[in-house]
């Protein structure tokens, strides 16, 4: 048995990463076909180009790899049937389901590869190609004398605090046009800060230039405003949490995006969009397992009825009903609709169960 895995292994394998870079590369090619226009419109470098290609290319790879797995399976089993060998292998007693062990491990072992990936790889990467496209390509403008910064209504909820401001600059460390609300233990507003400018600092926050209100339980002004042109505060809210440069949810690890979603949920964002995330990644990655069990039997069933054509065809056709059924399933989720579990596995799910249904029809 040691033997046949092997050679079934070597199988998957060299269809694995013959389709891979198949996949990968036709996607490549039509990426680059689309941005041509950008390229040579703003008279791109090359190296620029060369850059964003390659730095978009582990991503590419990532979106491929279920497929290449399903595809993988089913040409593993299609050139098994093919020269008789399953026949044989039946005939010694040896069962599909035993065969197609290796491949749940080799599944197994893509998505742990896909895990890592998201978590070390695919942040960096995605980033890096995103900032290209921004900065180079696209030749988006910063103010050198601020660095980076974030423009805009910002807004952060606390437990105790509610703060919104117009404008920050992470490298200086302060906020600018800032509005702070100090809410008690039923979330009623008691007081208010308006300064010009807020510096963060090692015990808390210098105001500048601005205004304190307070007011009483049921909501109304309990005195005149009260002007300062200096007012340290110890509040504990950082910098970073305020003012943190939104990323997008591919420019994330697991762990990026768990912690987000749970901070979001903590000051009281009701969105499910980055738990809908941070489980769709995780059954990304989980989809390698099922989609390498899945082509054994629709390999061996195809075969029987209609030839390999016939389950390539097929391969084709249950990837994008997967993309399809997947994406719905995640609008849904991202809607409120469906739980984030649910959501995230259901496509999953109904995949393995048509996996098992026709694993059970194998005589």
């Amino acid at each position: 048995m040691w033997l046949i895995s092997r050679y079934l292994c070597r199988h998957f394998l060299g269809y694995f990463c013959g389709g891979l870079a198949a996949c990968a590369g036709l996607l490549l090619l039509v990426d680059l076909f689309d941005r041509i226009d950008n390229f040579v419109g703003r008279q791109v470098l090359w190296i620029d180009a060369a850059q964003y290609l390659l730095f978009k290319l582990p991503w590419l790879m990532y979106q491929m790899v279920p497929a290449a797995c399903l595809l993988a399976s089913v040409l593993t089993f299609s050139t098994l049937n093919k020269h008789q060998e399953t026949i044989a292998m039946r005939a010694h007693g040896i069962s599909p389901l035993r065969l197609a062990r290796p491949l749940f491990v080799l599944g197994g072992l893509v998505c742990l590869g896909l895990i890592l990936a998201q978590e070390y790889v695919l942040p960096y990467t995605n980033q890096s190609y995103n900032a290209i496209w921004r900065t180079r390509i696209q030749r988006v403008k910063l103010d050198l004398r601020l660095g980076a910064f974030k423009k805009g209504q910002i807004w952060y909820r606390s437990p105790q605090r509610l703060w919104s401001a117009q404008l920050g600059i992470p490298l200086e460390r302060r906020l600018l046009g800032v509005t702070i609300y100090a809410l008690d233990a039923a979330g009623t507003i008691r007081q208010r800060y308006d300064a010009t400018e807020a510096r963060h600092e090692e015990q808390g926050w210098l105001l500048l230039q601005g205004t304190q209100r307070r007011f009483n339980e049921q909501g109304l002004f309990a005195g005149l405003p009260e002007t300062f042109s200096e007012l340290r505060v110890g509040f504990p809210e950082r910098l970073e949490e305020i003012i943190a440069l939104r990323k997008e949810p591919e420019e994330m690890s697991l762990r990026e995006t768990l912690a987000h979603a749970q901070t979001l949920r903590r000051q009281g964002v009701t969105s499910p969009t980055y738990f809908v995330e941070f489980h769709g990644k995780l059954a990304y990655a989980a989809l390698c397992i099922i989609m390498a069990g899945f082509g054994m039997p629709l390999a061996l069933h195809m075969n029987r009825n209609g030839g390999t054509t016939l389950a390539l065809s097929l391969t084709l056709l249950c990837g994008f009903a997967y993309v399809i059924l997947h994406n719905l399933v995640l609008a849904l989720g991202h809607n409120g609709r469906l739980p984030p579990i649910v959501a995230a596995w259901s496509t999953n799910g109904l995949f393995g169960c048509g996996g098992v249904y026709l694993a059970a029809r194998l005589r």
